[in-house]
């Protein structure tokens, strides 16, 4: 098992600890494997180069993922196929490594009983900005086609394919949906240029991916705040129902991808687009039929 070289003699707020009492501090983003490139380097011949990552997702929550490692990673010996949230105590096992999951207590999640004199009022904003929704298709169909170990790493490699590609161009992965991801461009203004660089990734591994999924794409105002969620800020609005809503039309006319209109004025330029068709949008009072876009034939 490897080692760190300097020690930290303030406690950290979370860390993986080994038996022999051996801790590693997790701060924003920890990746574990066999190569000595990691923040955690386990010399195990069962461990993958780049096997797993603990993630920080704001001040008080950790993540653990897979990446898509021959022999998985475990989580109380309960093998995860996506990212799943650590609890001190956790007992996470890497190839033959055993490490345990601390966290201070004062570092939890709702340590102390909630009052109205305790909260704190929190920031909400408006932003207009990209969304991006990818949803494997049939999930649930797929995964009796296969050992549970290998689709737990088909899972985990997508996931971690698309984060790898969603963060290299700007985005943000703000909530994983178990068979799927919501991504945002958190900035207003945010270039179009690296979204579409960012949706030619997804689509190229779309084309090659063992696992089929769908992609659907908006551009429009969200709220952000009251609260956090996995990633970034809790969102709501409209615009993000309208999103997830997309998603469902594209299920229903057989589409890998699908974008709105407000999206595809933007994207129209970089993507050959051809309209997919006016549909209704169940649920909004304004039920005129809106426009959508799919990549065009070749």
């Amino acid at each position: 098992m490897g080692r760190i070289s300097t020690e930290n003699t303030d406690k950290p707020a979370a860390c993986l600890e080994a038996a022999d009492g051996h801790s590693w501090p997790l701060g924003a983003s920890c990746s574990i494997g066999r190569s000595p490139s990691n923040h955690i380097v386990l010399e195990d011949r069962h461990v993958s180069r780049r096997h797993a990552i603990v993630l920080r997702q704001h001040s008080k929550e950790y993540w653990l993922m897979d990446l898509g490692s021959g022999n998985g990673s475990f989580i109380n010996d309960l093998r995860i196929a996506t990212p799943t949230i650590l609890h001190d105590g956790d007992c996470v096992r890497i190839g033959e490594s055993v490490l345990t999951f601390r966290q201070a207590a004062s570092a939890r999640l709702n340590p102390n009983p909630v009052t109205p004199a305790s909260m704190t009022v929190m920031e909400v904003k408006d932003a207009t900005c990209w969304m991006v929704v990818a949803d494997i298709v049939g999930s649930t169909g797929l995964a009796t086609k296969y050992e549970p170990a290998h689709w737990a790493s088909l899972v985990g490699s997508w996931t971690g394919g698309c984060r790898r590609i969603v963060e290299m161009h700007g985005g943000v992965i703000n909530k994983y949906l178990g068979d799927g991801f919501l991504a945002i461009w958190p900035r207003d203004g945010q270039p179009t240029k690296s979204v579409k660089t960012a949706l030619d990734g997804l689509l190229d591994l779309q084309k090659g991916s063992e696992l089929p999924f769908r992609i659907a794409v908006h551009f429009g105002k969200l709220v952000m705040g009251g609260g956090r969620s996995l990633g970034e800020d809790s969102l709501s609005g409209l615009e993000l129902v309208f999103l997830f809503r997309m998603e469902k039309i594209a299920g229903t006319l057989n589409r890998s991808f699908l974008c709105s209109e407000p999206a595809a004025d933007k994207l129209g330029p970089y993507i050959d687009l051809e309209i997919a068709g006016q549909y209704s949008v169940a649920g909004f009072v304004d039920s005129r039929p809106r426009r959508f876009f799919g990549i065009r034939s070749k």
